[in-house]
């Protein structure tokens, strides 16, 4: 009987210093962002939201092809990225952004001038993004956060080096 008690409390006192591990373990974790990288996430989430609204009205309203199916390909990207983003914030017990309200190149009009209008809104908008993305490199500490953001600066420099010879 004496054996089994001892047991008992020997598996009890493991039990007991395994969770303690993992307690510390998580809450090594949760040091492992900063505030630039939930920042980042916040703004990017908002700045992917509004790629999104752009692209729908290029699929929409564009005239060539490359416009119409540029849209297409954003929107799943910029999709993926924002449920990355929103499940770091989550686990960080960070709020999400809210939806915008307003819909990002609704004042471009359809017509002859539409594709141009947009390519030239959309650059500045992807330029907005690299910067974004540049900062957090310098200050985040997550490195999910500063993954997402050097992809963000690649996929989105290629994008405007598209863009640029597609408007020229």
């Amino acid at each position: 009987m004496r054996w089994s008690t001892a047991i008992a409390a020997l598996l009890g006192l493991v039990l007991a210093a395994g969770c303690a591990a993992a307690a510390d373990t998580s809450a090594d974790t949760s040091v492992s962002h900063v505030k630039a990288d939930v920042v980042f996430s916040q703004e990017m989430i908002a700045h992917h939201q509004q790629t999104i609204q752009l692209a729908e009205v290029a699929v929409e309203r564009g005239k060539s092809s490359y416009v119409r199916e540029l849209g297409k390909k954003l929107i799943p990207e910029e999709k993926a990225d924002i449920e990355m983003m929103s499940s770091w914030l989550r686990s960080w017990r960070e709020p999400l952004p809210p939806e915008p309200t307003t819909q990002m190149g609704s004042e471009l009009k359809a017509g002859a001038e539409f594709d141009r209008q947009w390519l030239k809104e959309l650059s500045g908008h992807l330029e907005h993004g690299v910067m974004m993305a540049e900062e957090v490199r310098k200050a985040g500490k997550h490195g999910p956060t500063l993954e997402l953001a050097g992809k963000v600066i690649q996929a989105q420099k290629a994008e405007l080096a598209d863009i640029a010879e597609h408007a020229g």
